[in-house]
């Protein structure tokens, strides 16, 4: 399984917003990573510990391309997002919706 561990600019901040924001972070730290190859097995994707926030406008652009091309179904079970609580992370895929 692959694993990425996203990172953020500001240290300070422990939100994430936006769909624009997601997005960007997709493009920049997951795009250059995975192909339809790697996301026909399993993916990890960890967010900073200090994160504490995600709203679903940024998981939604975030998580579109994989959607795109895997399906919602295929994000929700080959995906596997990380975060600083399980809460935390039974939101983010609430958001997917």
């Amino acid at each position: 399984m692959e694993t990425i561990e996203l990172t953020f600019a500001n240290p300070n901040n422990p939100a994430l917003g936006g769909v624009a924001n997601g997005r960007e972070a997709y493009d920049k730290q997951v795009r250059p990573r995975v192909s339809r190859e790697t996301l026909k097995g399993e993916l990890c994707i960890r967010f900073p510990k200090r994160i504490s926030i995600i709203g679903n406008s940024f998981i939604r652009g975030f998580a579109r391309p994989m959607i795109d091309q895997i399906g919602l179904d295929g994000v929700r079970s080959r995906v596997h997002f990380v975060t600083s609580r399980e809460e935390l992370t039974a939101e983010l895929y609430e958001g997917l919706l």
